[in-house]
């Protein structure tokens, strides 16, 4: 495989484990998984869990379009996709900004 395949699979699995690492923190810290139920109380905390949300929106889409999938499988497909290409745009924003890859 060529070189830029490895890079892009490395810029998708760097947005997924970015996701994890924050939704998994956010449940650590306040007890209960990232949703968007919990935007629905304004509070001091209300910009972390912002920030919380929009970094583990990806692996959260993903999951919902595996849970979907028995139910209609072209709205999970496309939600799978949604999600993967969210988590490398997410990756590529990591890689680029904090890693100094380009």
């Amino acid at each position: 495989m060529q070189l830029y395949v490895y890079a892009y699979i490395l810029a998708g699995l760097t947005g997924l484990v970015s996701a994890g690492l924050v939704g998994s923190g956010w449940a650590l810290v306040s007890g209960e998984r990232p949703n968007f139920r919990m935007m629905a109380r304004f509070d001091v905390l209300t910009p972390l869990k912002t920030f919380a949300l929009c970094a583990y929106a990806p692996l959260g889409v993903l999951r919902t379009g595996l849970w979907y999938f028995d139910f209609n499988p072209f709205v999970a497909l496309l939600m799978l996709v949604l999600g993967l290409g969210w988590s490398f745009l997410q990756g590529v924003f990591i890689l680029t900004t904090f890693l100094g890859y380009s």
